[in-house]
């Protein structure tokens, strides 16, 4: 029966450890599912502010000299009510229009640099940085012939996230308690058959 017990000991250990290591790995998926569904999310309500001013801009308007570019960006903002603010800013990151938390005078070094490197690069229109328990996700606003005339970035902050990826995490370690639990007991019952079984081989062998 010690070998029996060894062997319950071993299953029960290699058990727990893969409980562990599955539910540590669905909570890296899920941060990363979750990381990636915000940055669409946020570029989408950028791009729908972009688009809107772009409209303008064919119109003959700088962007700038839009009247309702405060509106703009309160009807983008309603896409999602997570989102802290949205700024529109110029080439050089002066703060053009904003609502929410998005402060004017200066965007903040770290959107200035990667809305810089989009323009000069040129591979894409897009691009996202975190920076002070902030997501920032902008796009670049072309205007009628493809030049970049502006950014527009959204603030999103990283405690919504937290928030979201700590509740993920107290779920899947109370389900991996839970299903150790079981497995445990299982175990257990596995192992106490088997003694109970033990006595008995041992008198038909007699």
């Amino acid at each position: 029966m010690r070998d029996v017990g060894r062997l319950a000991l071993a299953l029960a250990l290699v058990g727990l450890v893969t409980i562990a290591g599955l539910a540590g790995l669905a909570g890296l998926k899920f941060s990363a599912f979750l990381a990636d569904s915000v940055g669409e999310r946020l570029e989408i309500v950028a791009t729908t502010a972009a688009t809107d001013l772009e409209t303008a801009i064919d119109l003959g308007l700088s962007v700038e000299a839009v009247a309702n570019g405060d509106a703009i960006l309160e009807r983008a903002r309603a896409h999602d009510p997570a989102i802290s603010g949205i700024a529109v800013f110029d080439l050089e990151g002066n703060v053009l229009h904003s609502v929410g938390d998005a402060p004017p005078g200066e965007v903040h070094p770290q959107t200035r640099d990667g809305f810089r490197l989009v323009v000069v690069e040129g591979v894409d229109d897009a691009w996202s940085v975190e920076a002070d328990d902030r997501i920032r996700s902008g796009v670049v606003v072309a205007g009628s012939f493809g030049q970049p005339m502006a950014g527009v970035v959204v603030h999103y902050p990283m405690t919504e996230m937290r928030a979201q990826e700590a509740a993920m995490t107290e779920a899947l370690i109370l389900d991996a308690v839970w299903v150790g639990l079981l497995l445990l007991v299982a175990i257990g019952l596995v192992y106490l058959w088997l003694r109970r079984r033990a006595p008995e081989s041992t008198g038909t062998l007699a």
